[in-house]
């Protein structure tokens, strides 16, 4: 089943289709950049601020991941699952990049991506 990426694009005046790792990777970036409590419908969704307070305090990782997978369960995104979220060194003071694990739940093959906070 093919999926629409999100935020949805353009290319050559059609929606551009991906697969579903894609289409989850682009919400987890949405997710990355939108305040917590900003979207009703799933009070996880906006993970924006745990990223901003980490890097003045470092906080536990699982507690990002856990909020992520919250997040995609009340979006009804129960086949795939955000194992682990690893923050990189990063030689700029103001970009942090984190790398995380995205995992089919029924078995198969983890996929790694990066996102920057």
């Amino acid at each position: 089943m093919s999926f629409i990426a999100a935020p949805i694009r353009l290319q050559g005046g059609l929606l551009k289709r991906c697969d579903e790792f894609e289409a989850i990777r682009s919400l987890v970036q949405a997710m990355a950049r939108t305040p917590s409590g900003s979207w009703k419908v799933s009070p996880h969704f906006g993970v924006r601020d745990f990223l901003e307070d980490a890097r003045r305090r470092p906080r536990p990782m699982q507690t990002f991941v856990a909020e992520l997978n919250l997040a995609l369960q009340d979006l009804g995104i129960t086949r795939y699952r955000v194992e682990a979220a690893i923050r990189e060194q990063s030689g700029q003071r103001d970009v942090d990049s984190y790398v995380l694990t995205l995992v089919p739940v029924e078995g198969g093959k983890s996929q790694d991506f990066d996102l920057r906070g």
